[in-house]
């Protein structure tokens, strides 16, 4: 029944669904042919309108539409932009549809139709003379074309009736086939549901119900193994509960079985060897009407601890040794289901040994901490001497921190001496020269003789002289700002905002004479504009450090060498700086140790060792950076600081 209303159903919804497909199909062909229509006549009165001659018309038309049976073309109507009629033949059985004089209906490439009937409407703009645009409106039959789609749909309405009959008579017929089979395979599933499992129920063919019935043969298989395995698991639940007895009988701990009111159920054999003969006589009586708790408050503590937690984990209590004695166990508790019913599983340690160890080792452990505090006293004592040795060890270390700064301004101011003699004594003689030149030229004025070249050659010495003299003073004078600045740098250490670039100058130029006497280069490779918010005396002891290194130690069995600087930015806020010299290089065992204090190759010949401490200390403290020393013997070494532009703020 159900599958015949489903049927009817998806009958109904074709018949429905064409209906509506055969109804647009008919207005989209009415429309398209009143379009052809529209299109005809514009084109064929084109000529007519513009020339204003559309009355000469009206006697033809009238003529073609006479007879309904010729054409499909009911009447015509032209009307100028006024709506007034300039050919209106054929027949209308009511006036123009004032739908389409307001411009609605269905639009249809510039041709307004509307549907009436078996009348399709139709209006299209027509050009007059004058440029006037008028209307064309005409009408056409469509009663072929329902006439048609009413065939088609009876004809579609008799087969859907036809099919549904069919259909239902295939119903009815496979229905009573299924039944007769249902039938028999519910009476072999009742016998399997009786407990007949051996029972195959009958396969036929290889449609749904012999699917179903494969399946229900395959569930009684699966019965039969199932109940098979529980009768095995029952046997070995059996098996089981005899080794757990077993097992409770032999367990080395002292073990009792009780139910919630704590009467003895069960008593292992340790229960029996722990508290004496009378264990045996536990079972059966509750566990305050034996001689076993030192004090009955004992008993209710352990019940009203279980009570409350639900479980008993390693409580200590007193307890009746054989000897009359009173000990201590622990107590355990787990609750179990025993045979159907509630039980209480308890397990009691004896700790009446242990605890008295414990008590003695308590009285020895007072004794050894008697001796530790005077131990500790002692102790104290040398902590105290090694913090005074510690606190001189420092002070020394920072004494012998400034003597290396002094010693490093010392070997600057050295140099700066040695780097002023040149332009000082350069201006001293040519200012001496030139004293002596001009007390001859006054002796030629005196005299009269004066020349005109003699004025001359006077006025070229005395310009080269001034030049000479000019040049040399400034060189002095950028050496000296340079020392300047680097002093107060130096002793200072004030943080400021400082150009990269000028400060390596600075500092380099301090140590051309000793870089000459080893005929050492220096190229600089630092970009201009490069600004540090940090402090400069902090750079400049490195650098000083780097230079007296590489000069002491990298270039010291030879002459000739190449240091090379180079600043880059990594990112905003970090710069590298990268000195590099391609001296002698170092070993691994003193690239190891390059960082260490007191650690020098020159020792006893006036090396400190502080000197790359003083560099590590000051790039990963004061100037809150990173640096990394790479080298080989041969190669050279490499000294990389990654500093940021602004050193972090320290106290």
């Amino acid at each position: 029944m159900l599958s015949a209303v489903i049927q009817a159903l998806v009958v109904g919804v074709l018949i429905w669904n064409s209906l509506r497909l055969m109804n647009h199909a008919v207005n989209t062909n009415a429309e398209r042919v009143a379009q052809e229509y529209a299109v005809t006549l514009n084109l064929s009165l084109s000529s007519y309108a513009v020339a204003g001659r559309l009355p000469e018309l009206n006697n033809y038309f009238a003529e073609m539409l006479s007879d309904p049976d010729d054409s499909f073309l009911r009447y015509l109507t032209i009307l100028d932009e006024h709506e007034r009629p300039i050919i209106a033949v054929g027949k209308r059985d009511m006036p123009l549809p004032a739908l389409l004089r307001q411009g609605g209906g269905t639009s249809f490439k510039g041709v307004r139709t509307i549907i009436d009937g078996a009348t399709l409407h139709a209006r299209s703009p027509l050009l007059l003379d004058d440029n006037r645009i008028g209307s064309i409106n005409f009408g056409l039959t469509t009663k072929d074309l329902k006439q048609a789609r009413d065939e088609v749909m009876l004809q579609g309405v008799l087969i859907s009736l036809i099919g549904f009959a069919a259909g239902m008579f295939m119903f009815y017929i496979f229905t009573q086939g299924i039944g007769r089979r249902l039938e028999a395979l519910t009476g072999d599933a009742q016998q399997i549901a009786h407990g007949d499992y051996g029972k195959a129920l009958a396969v036929q063919g290889d449609d749904e119900i012999a699917v179903f019935a494969r399946a229900l043969n395959t569930m009684s298989a699966t019965l039969r193994d199932r109940i098979a395995q529980l009768e095995q698991s029952q046997r070995r639940l059996s098996e089981s509960e005899a080794r757990f007895k077993t097992l409770f009988d032999m367990a080395p701990l002292p073990l009792t079985v009780s139910d919630r009111d704590g009467r003895i159920m069960a008593a292992n054999r340790a229960l029996v060897q722990t508290f004496g003969p009378g264990g045996a006589q536990l079972v059966g009586k509750r566990s305050d009407e034996v001689p076993f708790w030192a004090s009955p408050l004992e008993r209710e503590r352990i019940w009203q601890m279980y009570r409350d937690e639900g479980a008993v984990q390693g409580a200590i209590a007193g307890v009746l040794l054989p000897d009359g004695s009173v000990g201590s166990v622990a107590i355990w508790s787990s609750s179990l289901t025993l045979d159907g019913n509630p039980a209480i599983i308890w397990a009691l340690l004896d700790l009446t040994e242990e605890l008295n160890a414990k008590r003695e080792l308590k009285d020895l452990n007072f004794s050894l901490e008697t001796r530790v505090r005077e131990r500790s006293a002692a102790l104290e004592r040398a902590n105290a001497d090694l913090s005074a040795a510690l606190a001189t060890l420092q002070h020394t270390q920072d004494e012998l921190l400034a003597a290396e700064k002094m010693a490093s301004l010392g070997s600057l101011v050295a140099g700066i001496a040695h780097e002023l003699n040149t332009p000082i004594g350069n201006s001293l003689l040519a200012s001496t020269a030139l004293r002596d030149r001009v007390h001859e030229f006054e002796t030629h004025v005196a005299a009269g003789s004066l020349r005109r070249s003699e004025l001359t050659a006077h006025l070229e010495e005395v310009r080269m002289a001034s030049e000479l003299i000019s040049g040399s003073l400034h060189k002095a004078a950028e050496l000296i700002s340079s020392f300047k600045q680097i002093a107060v740098d130096q002793t200072n250490d004030q943080r400021r905002a400082f150009d990269l670039l000028s400060a390596v100058q600075d500092t380099i130029a301090t140590y051309l004479p000793r870089l000459r006497r080893v005929q050492c280069d220096v190229v600089l490779q630092i970009p201009e504009g490069m600004v540090l918010d940090s402090y400069p005396g902090g750079l400049y002891q490195i650098l000083n450090n780097l230079i007296n290194n590489a000069i002491n130690h990298a270039f010291e069995q030879r002459h000739g060498g190449s240091i090379t600087i180079r600043a880059e930015a990594v990112d905003d806020d970090i710069i590298e700086l990268l000195f590099t010299d391609d001296g002698c290089g170092m070993n691994d065992e003193v690239l190891k140790r390059v960082f260490d204090p007191f650690y020098t190759t020159k020792m006893g010949q006036g090396g400190t060792g502080l000197g790359m401490n003083i560099v590590y200390n000051i790039v990963t403290g004061i100037l809150g950076g990173r640096i990394t020393i790479d080298s080989a013997p041969g190669v050279g070494t490499a000294v990389r600081m990654l500093l940021p532009r602004t050193v972090p703020q320290r106290s």
